[in-house]
């Protein structure tokens, strides 16, 4: 499975399947806990680190604290790279290490601020402007 998650198609494909699908509780309860020691390395990974943001946010509450705690042992190697630092910024590493209300509300932060988006771009995701993009096929092809 660690190398599903760090492969650019497996991830893409399988993974965000997995955790996007109608089944995202169980599929993220069962890829944690067979990908919990690789976490670590998955993190600091230039795909795998798609795969562990993803499955942070599709975990229940109790067990992003495990996870944050378990990435927060390997703060060295989160640091050493721009994915792991995103890693950790998502995770809330730094902040689960500064106790666990700070870790509560960078959490309940993040989750504003996706709620904000949601309303700015609507609920289907796209920007709403449908016709923008079928004129500018009308001008490629003339």
């Amino acid at each position: 499975l660690a190398k599903i998650a760090n492969d650019g198609l497996g991830s893409r494909c399988i993974m965000d399947g997995l955790l996007d699908g109608p089944a995202k509780e169980v599929a993220s309860k069962y890829l944690y806990s067979k990908l919990f020691n690789r976490l670590p390395f998955l993190a600091a990974e230039r795909v795998g680190h798609h795969v562990v943001m993803k499955l942070f946010h599709a975990l229940p509450y109790d067990e992003k604290a495990v996870m944050s705690a378990e990435l927060s042992h390997s703060l060295n190697r989160l640091g050493s790279n721009a994915m792991g630092r995103s890693v950790m910024a998502s995770c809330a590493v730094k902040e689960y290490l500064e106790g666990e209300n700070a870790w509560r509300e960078a959490l309940a932060k993040q989750k504003v601020n996706e709620e904000w988006l949601k309303d700015i771009l609507g609920e289907d995701g796209g920007s709403g402007d449908e016709a923008g993009g079928k004129s500018r096929k009308k001008r490629r092809k003339e």
